[in-house]
């Protein structure tokens, strides 16, 4: 009787734990895709519970975060150089490393943890949207994920034009 009990416990744990899966993924991803950054728009936009969803995937299935985390930073990146022709702050760093809060919910924190770009001991002073750009060139076979591939596309020939002056007037 009381394995029964057992046993059924953790079937309940686990469908539980697969719907909460099954959930991470289905709200990460509808967010991901129709995410619209505006303008200059910062990812402090970003609804803390879309984040926390974000958080729980990256345990859960490392490449779904990587591709979401790369669409949103993508998308928001590509928006910077289309309405203002060039990238933009998403973090400013603390002097101290101690001051930074590294497990605060936040896009960029998403970012961090996926790229490892961060250095816990040394902080850079800031990161810019542009950051993407690395990261796409080191990880190209996130590109071929449709929307990845087509707002990188966009990053590349609005970068072209910026380089070439198209939007400055002579």
């Amino acid at each position: 009787m009381w394995n029964e009990r057992i046993a059924e416990f953790e079937e309940n744990k686990n469908s539980e734990s697969e719907l909460k899966t099954q959930d991470s993924k289905k709200i990460v991803a509808e967010f991901s895709e129709h995410y619209a950054p505006n303008r200059s728009e910062k990812l402090d936009s970003i609804p803390i519970g879309i984040i926390k969803a974000f958080k729980e995937l990256r345990t859960i299935d490392k490449d779904v975060h990587e591709k979401y985390v790369t669409l949103i930073f993508t998308k928001l990146y590509a928006e910077h150089l289309q309405c203002c022709h060039q990238s933009y702050i998403i973090e400013n760093f603390p002097r101290k490393a101690s001051e930074y809060d590294f497990d605060k919910l936040t896009m960029v924190n998403e970012f961090a943890f996926m790229s490892g770009y961060l250095d816990k001991s040394n902080l850079p002073e800031i990161w810019t949207s542009g950051i993407i750009e690395k990261w796409l060139s080191e990880n190209q076979r996130l590109l071929k994920y449709e929307p990845i591939g087509k707002y990188n596309q966009q990053i590349k020939t609005i970068s072209k034009k910026i380089a070439n002056g198209d939007y400055w007037d002579n």
